[in-house]
């Protein structure tokens, strides 16, 4: 099986010779390689870096037709330690070294033997895309056994996104999400955000998904169909409950995602017409966590910045919440967004209503969520969907 030792790349690096010991046992070793001075092959000295599959590191010697071979067993059991464009390049390099050296079947056999070994020891569970065509025959794609191929295949899923129906790519991003975490991995804030996205990690603002689908409706040409997407923006905006459940918002994102390949508007997204991810998990849940602490939600259901509580007057809360709810809720003369929110959100129904009213005068909207005189996600649908990250 491929080694975990990722402090010995290459042959020079073995210093040991251990590795060495345990791919002999593995691999079929050539006649010419058997015969070659073992010192000479594997650490060479005073070799030009021309001579290196890996000219950056200096690494995978292949100034031999012995040490390429030997290079080429290393560098296909430790390539998982590289990222993938400097994978493509070393390999691009040894490719030519080989035909220079004219060893191309033993390396063939060499490159089989190393594949079959790693197809051997990963499980489907460890590849983030695993095809079964109707004869039972089975492809395995996006391997996540390193940082560097999870991250790749987060890459990937976002550079062929398009090509993709949601329903894959969901099942795709999920098995990444779940590699990262348990190993650690950064995709960065950019990559991490998208691979959420399609994974259904994400919470909508119920308007917006419900003119995202009014929008489908309006390019359609046909009046049947567009009846029955007007029918699914019905059935959102009075289910709301329902519609916004985790499940039921992946099942939505698959079904806007199909509409939009019959639209023929897939792979076409502009700021106007946008992807349904990222509508409907427009509010990521590392991004919900991450901005917890700085939110308030009320009563209503409307979610406002903590920030946003300091924008208020004192004299304005003072004429209709009276004086000692204004001195609470301040520090000298300022509100302090703080005390604010500690307290704005245990108000009942009709005071939260109140404080809306005058946030909405101060020029204050929602962050998210809805406003008194509209149908909002409760409170406790809010508080599920928060959980789900915890």
């Amino acid at each position: 099986m491929p080694s975990t030792n990722a402090l010995i790349i290459d042959a020079a690096s073995d210093t040991n010779r251990e590795e060495l010991a345990r791919m002999i046992k593995l691999y079929e070793i050539p006649d010419f390689v058997k015969q070659a001075n073992l010192d000479f092959t594997m650490n060479p000295d005073g070799i030009s870096i021309n001579s290196y599959a890996d000219p950056v590191r200096q690494k995978f010697a292949c100034h031999t037709a012995a040490a390429t071979w030997v290079s080429g067993m290393y560098f296909h059991e430790k390539k998982a330690e590289y990222h993938p464009k400097d994978r493509q390049r070393i390999e691009s390099r040894l490719e030519n070294y080989v035909n220079y050296w004219r060893i191309r079947p033993a390396y063939d056999t060499l490159v089989k033997q190393a594949n079959d070994l790693i197809s051997q020891e990963l499980p489907d569970s460890s590849y983030a895309y695993v095809w079964v065509d109707d004869r039972g025959g089975k492809e395995r794609y996006l391997p996540l056994n390193s940082s560097m191929n999870i991250k790749a295949a987060a890459e990937w899923l976002h550079k062929y996104q398009d090509r993709l129906p949601f329903s894959d790519r969901n099942v795709i991003a999920k098995k990444i999400l779940e590699k990262a975490g348990n190993t650690g991995t950064n995709l960065g804030e950019q990559l991490g955000e998208h691979t959420e996205k399609q994974a259904g990690h994400g919470i909508p603002d119920p308007d917006e998904v419900i003119s995202m689908i009014k929008q489908r409706a309006n390019l359609a040409t046909k009046a049947t169909h567009k009846e029955e997407i007007l029918k699914l923006a019905s059935a959102v905006k009075n289910h709301a409950r329902i519609a916004l459940q985790p499940t039921e918002l992946v099942k939505l994102a698959e079904t806007i995602d199909i509409i939009d390949s019959a639209l023929h508007i897939k792979g076409k997204y502009t700021d106007n017409i946008q992807r349904p991810e990222d509508v409907i998990f427009k509010v990521t849940f590392t991004k919900a966590a991450s901005e917890q602490a700085e939110l308030c939600t009320l009563q209503t259901g409307s979610v406002y910045n903590k920030n946003q509580l300091a924008k208020l007057a004192k004299d304005d809360v003072e004429s209709l919440f009276g004086s000692d709810f204004a001195n609470e809720v301040c520090t000298g003369l300022e509100i302090d967004s703080e005390k604010m929110a500690e307290i704005a959100h245990t108000l009942p129904t009709p005071d939260a209503e109140l404080l809306e009213h005058l946030l909405s005068e101060a020029g204050q909207n929602p962050a998210f969520g809805k406003t008194a005189s509209h149908e909002g996600p409760p409170q406790e649908v809010l508080e599920a969907l928060a959980k789900l990250y915890d």
